[in-house]
């Protein structure tokens, strides 16, 4: 059976279902309707003649055809939005100098900039990594001309903002009973005091094991057993532990990050890269992923 042409739209619609794991965050989206991507799904299932994604009542998985058409399918809908993008952006010429959080300089989100200089060849892009504080610092005195930074009290308003969850993790075989070793980081990280507001709302007894500013260091501390963490959804690795409220470990507050340009002289590339960057923060949003079954921690799009 020869498989029939590709259309770009159907692809679009596959892909965001198994991003999402669901037919209603895919459509959100990609601003199309629930019916129309379950159409939209149907339709390409129809011309490859196999079925892509197998669906239950509790999760949606891709078959063995289905993965193989997603490995193909990202990138052919990443060369036509690069193409998309090229002949559409403007000139842009010049250098632009991004901060991020360390958690939050993912392998998508590096991806993102280095497609970005490749539609842009004669941008200079250089990157910062440090805690939002430093990067906020480093923003109000145009040391830095935009960054994605944890929104603190304070700082410059918003227009919107993402919400990230923060989870207790541990190693499997880290020991529980109080009192709990903890793996922090230093002031003014704003986790520590979600940490001990939680803690000692449930009566729990602790101490400072480890203090850090190396997410890195956070995670290999957590990963030896040493202790227990509170992590920002994006650095909770796959091997660690997640700790739930039965356990003893009360919810946590959602933190805010946000897309902050410089105090002054804001530049064409700077207004184009902020663009690009909301742009990918809601296509963060994300629940169930059918590629592995698996619940990836979310993004949630709200508004200051």
């Amino acid at each position: 059976m020869t498989a029939g042409r590709f259309d770009i739209e159907l692809l679009e619609a596959f892909v965001a279902v198994a991003d999402t794991g669901s037919v209603t965050r895919a459509g959100a989206l990609i601003n199309r309707t629930q019916p129309c991507v379950s159409s939209q799904l149907r339709r390409l299932e129809d011309r490859i003649g196999r079925q892509l994604i197998e669906r239950t009542s509790r999760i949606m998985v891709l078959t063995p055809h289905g993965r193989i058409l997603y490995d193909h399918a990202a990138q052919i809908l990443k060369s036509h939005e690069e193409a998309r993008m090229r002949l559409s952006a403007p000139e842009l010429t010049g250098k632009v100098h991004v901060g991020l959080p360390e958690w939050f300089a993912t392998s998508r989100l590096q991806s993102l900039f280095c497609s970005f200089v490749r539609v842009h060849s004669n941008v200079k892009l250089e990157l910062t990594v440090a805690d939002s504080a430093t990067l906020h610092e480093r923003l109000a005195t145009n040391e830095i001309n935009l960054a994605i930074a944890l929104v603190q009290s304070g700082s410059a308003e918003a227009n919107a903002c993402v919400e990230e969850l923060l989870y207790w993790v541990a190693s499997l075989d880290c020991v529980l009973s109080d009192p709990l070793p903890l793996i922090l980081f230093p002031e003014p990280c704003p986790f520590r005091q979600f940490v001990f507001t939680s803690l000692e709302a449930a009566g729990r007894r602790w101490y400072e094991q480890i203090t850090t500013t190396s997410v890195a260091a956070a995670q290999m501390a957590i990963l030896s057993g040493t202790g227990v963490g509170c992590l920002p959804a994006g650095a909770v690795l796959d091997s660690f532990k997640v700790l739930k409220e039965q356990a003893g470990f009360p919810p946590l507050p959602a933190t805010r990050l946000a897309i902050y340009t410089q105090a002054q002289n804001s530049s064409p590339i700077v207004h184009h890269l902020k663009t690009y960057l909301e742009q990918f923060l809601e296509s963060s949003v994300s629940g169930q992923s059918v590629l592995n079954s698996s619940t990836h921690p979310d993004l949630r799009v709200v508004q200051a």
